[in-house]
């Protein structure tokens, strides 16, 4: 007779759902953080292959593009990236011509950092294959599931705000 993991095990390879494993399947972080790999992992591959960015960059670009301009700690900051990430990729794309960085007089030693011309442009193009990908991923959602997928995220997000994961 087999044990509950032989059978677990078996189950799991008739599965036909690739992501979720028998840990994922009991325990949502498992879960969650398999599908944000895969999501991330593919989207690197697909923005550096097709457009020669790095998720940084893009990250920087798509928040450059919904605000005119930021410093570079308040663009880490809204971006979601470490500093000194978004710094090296900061230089990378100021060298492809695509952001300006300026110092400030008023603000210290303060960099304000906004899209070129040519990075509105391409920002543009971003957000247009963003918007895409996003929609081929969902396709199967109807509008109400993404909502309610959508809000349970942003839910479980804020969550983390008075998390203390640290500590029992």
């Amino acid at each position: 007779m087999p044990t509950p993991k032989g059978l677990a095990v078996a189950d799991l390879r008739q599965s036909r759902t690739p992501v979720a494993g028998m840990l994922a399947r009991e325990h949502v972080t498992v879960l969650l953080s398999n599908i944000g790999a895969r999501l991330n992992r593919g989207a690197a591959a697909y923005y550096r292959a097709a457009w020669g960015i790095s998720m940084v960059e893009w990250r920087l670009l798509m928040t450059l593009n919904s605000i005119e301009a930021l410093n570079v700690s308040e663009l880490s900051d809204a971006a979601d990236v470490d500093k000194a990430a978004a710094s090296r990729s900061l230089a990378h794309l100021q060298e492809r011509k695509l952001i300006s960085v300026v110092q400030t007089r008023t603000r210290g030693r303060a960099a304000i950092a906004k899209l070129t011309t040519d990075g509105r442009k391409f920002a543009a193009k971003l957000v247009h294959v963003s918007t895409g990908r996003e929609a081929r991923l969902l396709k199967d959602f109807t509008r109400e599931e993404w909502e309610h997928l959508n809000g349970l995220l942003h839910k479980l997000s804020k969550a983390f705000e008075h998390a203390d994961w640290e500590h029992e």
